[in-house]
């Protein structure tokens, strides 16, 4: 075959960085030049013995962001001790039993308490409540792209990306749209003393085994009061056993961190009056929750999960209320706490005696229910709102809550 002139021609851009490459690690020859200025008389001397050094200070420029500090033995918050710390993205590793030694709480009823009495609801308020639930799942204005979708036997197949409304949006608007409902149904002389605060801030530190703990959460909605909730039971706690995990260790899957600050927040200043942890809202969103070992989240998980939140909350309200160093309360501190995703709704109810987590036979009290669905599908249907599988069980919890006082 004959080679035609197309074959000879040079590709301008490989050209180009080889020739750059070249001419890149090319020498500094060495010229007669230093000779020559030496037969002349000139003297030569290095760069180095006629300039003076100077040192460049550091000028500050206001607006700029300072720098980041290293997180490393160097930072001003590093300590040697290692500190433990439970956050709004974690989960236990065997969950409730796992809470239940670090917050040395016992069950010792199935479900909630005897005086939470449910009554039926009449239809005016079913109808209401599937509205609420049709808005926060389905009408709402809200087009943000959804987390993938995934499915564990594909795991690589690429699902296409959907658009709608987030969980946080979903969670927010049933959270809010049930408690007006409540409230625009309930007397006067119990609405006006509750007040609802959301994205509040709890931290609780202390120290168990040797090992330094610290609970850091946040309150997605708090109902505020201004009055304690009474004690739930008077029974005894000393014939009540904890779980035992052997030999699993009870800071299995919490963060290690060496840079911390020790403190205790409860974010309402003492002595106002709306100061008293009523009910403790918390939102579940299955893509931001996960385990340490990407399995999925289980029921017990989340059980877990609500208890150490609801403790938080109890644990930071006892400390301000009654010292930093108080052990078995001087009275008990009850706070209802209300789990969701927007579908399934834990309950939960915890009456804390004491802070002395290490001795002694004084425990504190947790009742909870299993995760109830408000309903069962919500969706679009061939272009029309559909929704099946309504469960009133969920609203009579919420008024027996909200009525508790």
């Amino acid at each position: 075959m004959k080679l035609g002139a197309i074959l000879f021609k040079q590709h301008i851009g490989k050209h180009f960085k080889k020739h750059w490459l070249v001419q890149g690690k090319k020498k500094i020859l060495k010229t007669n030049a230093e000779q020559v200025l030496t037969k002349s008389g000139i003297t030569i001397v290095k760069p180095e013995d006629v300039l003076e050094k100077t040192k460049i200070e550091k000028v500050e420029v206001v607006g700029m962001r300072p720098l980041r500090i290293k997180e490393d033995e160097s930072h001003p918050n590093w300590h040697d001790k290692v500190l433990y710390t439970y956050k709004d993205d974690n989960v236990l590793l065997e969950g409730l039993h796992q809470a239940q030694i670090l917050t040395k709480s016992v069950r010792i009823a199935e479900g909630l308490p005897t005086k939470y009495v449910t009554n039926s609801l009449t239809k005016e308020i079913n109808s209401k409540v599937r509205n609420i639930i049709l808005s926060a799942h389905v009408f709402d204005a809200e087009q943000q792209k959804l987390p993938k979708i995934k499915d564990p036997s594909r795991p690589a197949w690429n699902f296409p990306r959907e658009y709608g409304i987030t969980h946080e949006r979903r969670n927010k608007l049933m959270t809010s749209k049930l408690l007006n409902l409540l409230e625009t149904r309930e007397e006067h002389d119990i609405v006006r003393n509750r007040f609802l605060l959301n994205d509040m801030y709890f931290s609780f530190p202390f120290t168990k085994d040797d090992n330094l703990i610290q609970f850091q959460i946040t309150g997605d909605t708090l109902l505020v009061s201004q009055k304690p909730l009474p004690p739930v039971t008077d029974e005894s706690t000393e014939e009540y056993q904890l779980p035992n995990l052997h030999p699993i260790h009870f800071t299995a899957s919490l963060n290690e961190e060496n840079i911390y600050e020790l403190e205790n927040i409860y974010p309402l200043r003492k002595g106002i009056k709306p100061l008293h942890p009523h009910t403790l809202f918390i939102h579940h969103d299955r893509t931001m929750v996960k385990n340490l070992f990407e399995e999925e989240v289980a029921d017990n998980q989340i059980h877990g999960r609500s208890l150490l939140k609801t403790f938080t909350v109890a644990a930071s309200y006892a400390k301000q209320q009654f010292g930093d160093d108080v052990g078995d309360l001087p009275s008990p501190v009850t706070v209802q706490s209300v789990q969701t995703d927007g579908r399934l709704f834990q309950f939960g109810v915890l009456q804390m005696n004491t802070l002395n987590l290490e001795d002694g036979e004084k425990k504190n009290i947790w009742y909870q229910t299993e995760q109830l669905p408000l309903f069962q599908v919500c969706k679009y249907d061939a272009g029309k709102p559909v929704l099946k599988g309504y469960n009133d069980e969920v609203v009579k919890n919420l008024i027996s809550f909200y009525n508790q006082c």
